[in-house]
């Protein structure tokens, strides 16, 4: 169910980002004209969504093989070629609501999310969420 849930989520921001991109004029944001894309308040609707949903689903205290499931797609989300260039950065951003999930997962999990999140975000293309993820996931590894 909360996989569903949270799909959902990502399914309707990528609705609302592709609507903006296409609705976009090639002026929007030069020189304080029109609007900027980054300042529409779906992406910051997005986080807060995104955020109620996992603190819920973390107080349920769910199964390392759920947990996994719903941080796999939190994780790949942002790597499909096929996301809204504009969406890619709030998608990347959300990582930073996950570590508490991740310090959940069993060492087994931990460690398959893990490899493939390294293979996902080299060294050289980490953000600091992505950073803390990988701490949270080294030390879920470890217990």
């Amino acid at each position: 169910m909360i996989l569903d849930e949270v799909r959902a989520v990502y399914e309707e921001y990528t609705a609302q980002v592709t609507r903006l991109e296409s609705d976009r004029k090639a002026w929007d944001g030069l020189f304080g004209m029109g609007k900027k894309l980054a300042d529409d308040p779906c992406h910051e609707r997005f986080y807060e969504e995104l955020e109620k949903l996992l603190k819920a689903f973390a107080e349920e205290k769910p199964s390392s093989e759920e947990i996994r499931s719903v941080l796999e797609l939190i994780y790949r989300a942002p790597c499909n070629e096929e996301q809204p260039s504009s969406a890619v950065m709030p998608m990347n951003a959300v990582h930073s609501l996950t570590p508490e999930l991740a310090e959940m997962l069993s060492a087994k999990d931990a460690e398959a999310v893990l490899e493939q999140y390294k293979k996902d975000y080299p060294r050289n293309k980490r953000f600091p969420a992505h950073k803390n993820v990988i701490k949270a996931l080294e030390r879920a590894q470890k217990s």
